[in-house]
């Protein structure tokens, strides 16, 4: 995903640039369906590999090949993967081209890792705050979503069971712009655990009990 943030009166406002590639939008489903891929949640596809009591847990819809339990993909678009781009998963980007005025100051470019469990607002707010050090503000929004995705039961240190967190921050340097007196921040520095349902991340996890379900039944 891709964040702009800019400024609007005396606040940085964070304004996404991308939409995110995934099931979730008709088009890109669609595009998928069209090749041969069905399109249906862990549950969906298996309801024995979904646990009792996990009704916090958010569960996606992916992509699986119309004979089989692969590959299973949250996304629609990637680069090298051989066996998703026959059902329709490529790795052709969609193209935004703009001006940039004075009013634009940073770009964020972070993966799901990090927007699953962290806003865009709270995001563009921790790079903004280190807007004279690029390389820390990548480290804060990567603590930042690490520090939230151990707040689920089943992440530990030990077992990485979350996504991956992936963060570039662009600066732009605007000829003539006074940075004695920022923009405020539009969300707290100190933000509180949204308890919003967590994103299933145990694909290979799942992958496994639904082969050893088969091998059991011999199907």
């Amino acid at each position: 995903r891709i964040l702009l943030g800019t400024t609007s009166g005396l606040h940085i406002q964070a304004v996404p640039l991308s939409k995110d590639h995934t099931p979730y939008r008709k088009d890109e489903a669609k595009r998928c369906t069209d090749q041969g891929a069905r399109i249906l949640s862990f549950g969906q596809v298996d309801p024995k590999s979904v646990g009792e009591n996990e009704d916090d847990v958010e569960d996606p819809p992916r992509v699986w090949a119309r004979d089989g339990h692969y590959p299973g993909t949250a996304f629609t678009r990637s680069i090298g993967d051989s066996v998703a781009e026959r059902l329709g998963v490529y790795a052709e980007p969609e193209m935004l081209t703009m001006p940039i005025s004075p009013s634009e100051r940073l770009l964020v470019l972070a993966s799901d890792g990090v927007f699953d469990v962290v806003p865009n607002q709270e995001v563009v707010d921790i790079c903004f705050r280190h807007r004279h050090d690029p390389a820390q503000a990548c480290k804060e929004v990567i603590d930042k979503s690490h520090e939230e995705w151990l707040l689920n039961d089943d992440c530990c240190e030990d077992e990485a069971n979350y996504d991956d967190m992936t963060c570039i921050v662009i600066f732009f340097d605007h000829p003539g712009q006074d940075n004695s007196q920022p923009p405020q921040e539009t969300s707290p520095q100190q933000q509180t655990h949204r308890h919003g349902k967590r994103v299933r991340q145990k694909t290979l996890r799942n992958l496994e009990e639904m082969e050893m379900e088969e091998q059991k039944e011999g199907r």
